[in-house]
């Protein structure tokens, strides 16, 4: 991991408690809010922090995968990069399927979308690199998070469905 990944995971967590504390402190925390602050904070540190004063040497990254041959070439920075990029969205894909009772190809689409306004306003504002391998894998990764609730939801109503009646009634379902 390198030192602005780092940086970027610091800040996320430092502005999830700024932004926990006033909840906690009205009474206004719940399991959901703090999913979501705590999800937002850590998109937001990512997408925008360490801020970089000076832009990059490429602007646009438009080569699909360009990523595996950046792996070849430097080791495992640009791998690491990726597997940062899918797992930053996977919550986002949880939170469509569980919270927000949205269909996969609806998940998919909503993550590309913000993904690619995260690009454009990175490429516009932010003195960052829009780079397709990002939209690819933020994608993908609210995908993966979407099936992974459903599987984990698909799993605990086969687990209870086996129970008796009175089990049932007890687990919350009929």
């Amino acid at each position: 991991m390198t030192n602005a990944q780092l940086a970027s995971i610091q800040w996320g967590l430092f502005l999830s408690v700024l932004f926990l504390v006033p909840q906690y402190l009205l009474r206004l925390l719940t399991w959901r809010s703090c999913m979501v602050t705590g999800y937002v904070s850590m998109l937001f540190a990512a997408v925008f922090l360490p801020w970089q004063s000076t832009p990059p040497r490429q602007a646009l990254q438009l080569v699909p995968f360009q990523w595996v041959a950046d792996t070849l070439r430097d080791g495992e920075i640009a791998f690491h990069q990726m597997t940062l990029n899918i797992l930053l969205f996977v919550p986002l894909g949880a939170m469509l399927l569980f919270w927000g009772r949205r269909s996969f190809a609806q998940a998919a689409l909503l993550g590309f979308g913000i993904s690619l306004g995260i690009e454009t306003v990175q490429l516009l504002w932010a003195n960052r690199i829009f780079d397709v391998d990002d939209l690819i894998t933020n994608t993908v990764g609210t995908a993966v998070g979407w099936a992974l609730v459903l599987s984990v939801l698909g799993l605990r109503a086969r687990v209870v469905a086996g129970l008796p009646a009175e089990e049932r009634v007890m687990a919350g379902v009929r």
